[in-house]
This record gives structure tokens, C-alpha cells and sequence, in this order.
């Protein structure tokens, strides 16, 4: 870690004036590019040596399994209620990488977070922000296929906290669309409900599934008009690298910055060329996002 990077870091550690973002990586629908967002937000965060927790809240933890393998394997020793229908989050970890990528200051978590619609679990969600007032670092959670985040935040009153100008952190709604006009309006009624929070309606062009040519895509209207208005900002996700190699890499659960610098399948190293196309493609997801304004 550079010099640079180890006062950013320890100001942000002992800074009682920084004031964490909880980027949720939001979508309802599954298959949406939660969890690659998510992988996105990781890598950013690796890249510049900032420290970070991630809470996996994906009952697949994709983005766990790449990414803190450890608590992985402590959790799926635990009684956790992974029997709870599209809900749960066994995984959640402070992280800090070193230019080694070892990681550094972990702090396991020791409870499950699920967001949940049903009432009867929906308290597990509430340990999120026993974490956003104790650890002074920004989140990165990966939700589940399912509206339970909606609960928490009216249970604890977010979008009112969010409202007062010495709000004790922000929260940015990352809401990843495919372009269908469904998963759009989804966004627009998410929000109207919650107009205090930061939004960002991010399309990943890498599905193509509800808009065979994104070249010629329109948004609705009144997407339009919210971003016109400032309401919300516009990102995308590029289309995944074809590569079958790193796809299945990627599968297995390896993050990018690993496969990069100790290759993909035993070792084998990556030729120089893919290594600079997966640069290039991280780099131009996350100016996407830079230009939000949300992201550094």
C-alpha cells in the first residue's frame, strides 16, 4: 500500500467526521447484475486500498464465495436459516487489502443479516446497522432476489434519517435493470417511496434479453425526466468478457485482481492481452460510475 493509500486509509479508520456509504446493490428481479455490481464495487474498493465491508445478503453468496472465503466456510458450519425462502446473508467481513490483496483487520460478523418481507425475520436485518454506527468504513451489500430490503428500511426509518443534513451515513440505491419496462417502473416506485436516499438506475447492457439493441434503447419517460431532473443518476455495466477461461474462473469464485495476477486454472498464467482487456473493462465500469458521482 503507498503512502497515499495508508493515510487515506487510516484517516477513514480514525476520522470520527467520515461519514460511511451503505451502497446497496438493489434490483428486486434476480439475474439483474446484483451480484456483479457488487463484484464491481470490490474491485474498486481493492484498487485503492480502501477498506471496506461487504455483506453478502444473496442466499447464493456469489460474491462472499469470491471474496471472503473464510467466513464462507466458518458460516456454512453455523445453524444459519438458509431453509428461509429467497432470503438470508450468512456473510459479512471489514476488509482492507494490502497490495498482496492479504487481508487485513477483519471483523467477522457474528450474527446472520436477512432482508426480509416477512415480519417474523425481518429483525435479522436490523445488525446492519449495529455495523454502519460501530465500523467507521463504507458497505457493500449484495441483496437478495426479493423486496425485504423495503421493510428494513421503513422499520428504521431511513429514508426520514436520510432527510436531516447531519444524517450519520448516506445510503445510494444501486438499482440494476435490464431495460425491460417492468424492472424500470419497479425503479421509479422505489424512488418515489424513498425520495431521500441517492439513486442510481444502472443498465447492464450486458443482457439482452428485453432490448436486443441497447444502441437504439430509450428509458421511459418519466426515468427520463428524473434524470434530467437530477433526481436520479444513469450507469451501466458493460457486457461481460467472453473469454470462457475467466467466465469460468469468475463461476468458481475467483475474484478478478486474483485472476489477473496468479492466473485462472492451475496456475496458468493470463496472456497480456486479456489481462489488459479485463483492465480496461473494470476501468470503464467504474468511470461509469464515477460519473455519478457515488463512486471514487
Amino acid at each position: 500500500m503507498t503512502n497515499n493509500k495508508k493515510e487515506e486509509h487510516s484517516e477513514q479508520i480514525n476520522n470520527d467526521n467520515f461519514t460511511p456509504t451503505l451502497h446497496l446493490c438493489n434490483g428486486f428481479l434476480g439475474g439483474v447484475g446484483k451480484s456483479t455490481l457488487a463484484r464491481l464495487f470490490c474491485e474498486r474498493f481493492i484498487k485503492l486500498g480502501r477498506a471496506f465491508t461487504l455483506v453478502d445478503a444473496d442466499p447464493n453468496y456469489n460474491v462472499a464465495r469470491a471474496y471472503d472465503k473464510e467466513t464462507v466456510a466458518i458460516w456454512q458450519h453455523k445453524d444459519v436459516k438458509s431453509a428461509v425462502t429467497s432470503v438470508g446473508s450468512r456473510f459479512g467481513r471489514s476488509l482492507a487489502e494490502k497490495e498482496d490483496f492479504t487481508k487485513v483487520e477483519s471483523n467477522l460478523l457474528s450474527e446472520q443479516i436477512i432482508f426480509s418481507k416477512d415480519t417474523k425475520y425481518s429483525y435479522l436485518g436490523d445488525h446492519l446497522l449495529d455495523i454502519i454506527y460501530s465500523i467507521k468504513r463504507d458497505l457493500i451489500v449484495s441483496l437478495p432476489a426479493n423486496d425485504g430490503i423495503e421493510l428494513w428500511l421503513d422499520s428504521n426509518n431511513i429514508n426520514e434519517i436520510m432527510s436531516s443534513e447531519s444524517s450519520p451515513f448516506k445510503v445510494v440505491n444501486w438499482w440494476c435493470s435490464f431495460g425491460s419496462n417492468t424492472s424500470q417502473q419497479m425503479f421509479i416506485d422505489f424512488v418515489t417511496k424513498y425520495p431521500n436516499l441517492q439513486h442510481v438506475c444502472v443498465f447492464n447492457l450486458g443482457i439482452t434479453s428485453a432490448v436486443p439493441n441497447w444502441d437504439r434503447f430509450d428509458p421511459l419517460p418519466l426515468l427520463d425526466k428524473f434524470s434530467q431532473d437530477g433526481k436520479v443518476k444513469i450507469a451501466n455495466i458493460l457486457p461481460w468478457l467472453a473469454d470462457p477461461a475467466i467466465l469460468e474462473a469468475v463461476d468458481l469464485g475467483n475474484p478478478l485482481h486474483e485472476i489477473v495476477k496468479h492466473g485462472y486454472q492451475q496456475g496458468k498464467q493470463l496472456n497480456p492481452i486479456v489481462k489488459l482487456k479485463i483492465d480496461k473493462w473494470l476501468e470503464d465500469n467504474w468511470q461509469s460510475f464515477r460519473n455519478t458521482g457515488y463512486l471514487h
